[in-house]
């Protein structure tokens, strides 16, 4: 049966998609519909079942799947909307929506049995209106507009236009710029380029990647990651090639693309890009401020990859340093030094960025006993630093190690905690301190 050609691809989509870091939930097949079933639910709707539907149903009474790529993923600017998709059935999940309602709500719906409900409140339907039992045309309702866009001219072309585009949706902004009066629309201009770009993001592995310089390149545009396999990987490579490769890419790239590029130069080549690192500072450039000031802490040596940074950072200020510009500034530096101009410029509250900073620069024993006892805007900073070094959470640079450095030994850092937690007399913050200390393991 073709249904059985179509799972086998879903299944082979899926499974690349998973070894490409996506997440999946895995294609779950029920046992087939029975006659009497398929015939009490006809009853119950008042309709016929479509019969091409039908005998998918006698196949399976019920399917899904759905995938997601990674949410570093890098898509190509006009397919930026397309990071996930689903196919889905049940008998269970049809419903009739009669002609005969008189409720306002969903008129253009009326006509219509819906199969399967988009995770935003749309259906797609088959359109009964259309006097076609036998194979009806598939259509997609809008719940905001309630319009009814046509998708396909029966169930199987549906699920065979779906799967050449990879089984993307199903919200109606995931294909719709693939549709055309007809319906979906598979050999548009659009439609070749998004399958060529899918086709070549699902198939290159890391492995293969790995053995040319251009194709590593790629591999870090699709994935947008360039953690410590990635960087072991560019090694073999001479930095002046890699350099040269990143400048003449930048001009045409969007922001995730220049922001991998920069994590290329920042954890690889480093300081053999301090020229042009500098040329950043001294003439106009495209790149992202946040981007330059990552290469320049990455990249130059520290007082002046610091200064260049600081006075950026206080002269885009009208008064007081934004938190969350110093977080996206200064935490590529992961110094000592930022938490030393935290303690002047740091402000209430803590959690608006100024703790994650702390967090990230590498702190040390004598900072975190100094800062117990300093002023309630400091001891706030401190506490919620020590709460985001516990937490699991996403890194922004691969490397960083968030921990409290030169702590004597595990007890003495406890018995620091447990003075903090006798001094506070707020739950909520007792209540930090106390996952702190029974965390203590992941801060030494």
């Amino acid at each position: 049966m073709a249904i059985d050609r179509l799972i086998e691809e879903w299944s082979s989509i899926l499974e690349k998609i998973q070894n490409n870091g996506g997440k999946i939930i895995e294609l779950a097949k029920s046992e087939p519909s029975s006659e009497l079933e398929i015939k009490d639910k006809e009853f119950n709707l008042g309709v016929n079942i479509p019969s091409e539907f039908k005998k998918v149903l006698i196949d399976s009474k019920q399917l899904y799947f759905r995938w997601s790529l990674p949410d570093e993923a890098i898509l190509p600017q006009e397919f930026t909307e397309i990071f996930s998709g689903e196919i889905g059935w049940s008998l269970d999940w049809l419903e009739y929506w009669g002609v005969d309602s008189t409720e306002d709500y969903a008129i253009n719906l009326k006509g219509k049995l819906t199969f399967f409900q988009v995770g935003n409140g749309d259906y797609l339907a088959f359109d009964l209106s259309m006097n076609n039992d036998h194979n009806p045309p598939v259509v997609y309702w809008d719940h905001e507009t309630d319009n009814v866009i046509p998708i396909a001219p029966s169930f199987m072309e549906y699920l065979n236009k779906m799967t050449e585009l990879s089984c993307i949706g199903a919200e109606i902004w995931q294909y719709e710029e693939f549709i055309g009066p007809n319906g979906i629309e598979t050999k548009s201009d659009k439609a070749e380029r998004w399958k060529k770009w899918f086709q070549s993001f699902r198939s290159l592995r890391f492995e293969e990647a790995s053995q040319s310089l251009e194709s590593i390149f790629q591999y870090i545009l699709y994935h947008g990651e360039v953690k410590a396999r990635e960087v072991n990987a560019l090694r073999q490579f001479n930095h002046l090639d890699i350099l040269e490769k990143v400048q003449k890419r930048l001009p045409n790239c969007n922001a995730k693309e220049s922001k991998a590029l920069c994590l290329i130069i920042g954890e690889v080549v480093k300081s053999d890009a301090q020229a042009w690192v500098r040329t950043l500072w001294s003439e106009q450039s495209s790149l992202d401020t946040a981007d330059r000031s990552y290469l320049t802490a990455r990249c130059l040596p520290f007082e002046e990859g610091y200064q260049l940074v600081i006075e950026y950072l206080e002269g885009i200020s009208e008064s007081k340093v934004n938190p969350y510009e110093a977080l996206k500034h200064l935490s590529a530096f992961q110094s000592n030094r930022v938490i030393t101009w935290l303690e002047k410029n740091g402000r209430l509250p803590a959690t608006n960025g100024w703790a994650e900073l702390f967090a990230f620069s590498s702190p040390t024993w004598e900072d975190i006993n100094k800062w117990s006892k300093m002023e309630t805007r400091h001891q706030l900073t401190l506490i919620h630093a020590l709460e985001d070094m516990i937490r699991e959470r996403k890194k922004p640079y691969d490397l960083i190690q968030l921990k409290v450095y030169g702590v004597p030994s595990r007890e003495k850092l406890l018995d620091l905690l447990r003075r903090i937690l006798e001094s506070e007399t707020l739950n909520t913050k007792k209540s930090i301190i106390i996952k702190v200390i029974d965390n203590v393991e992941k801060i030494i």
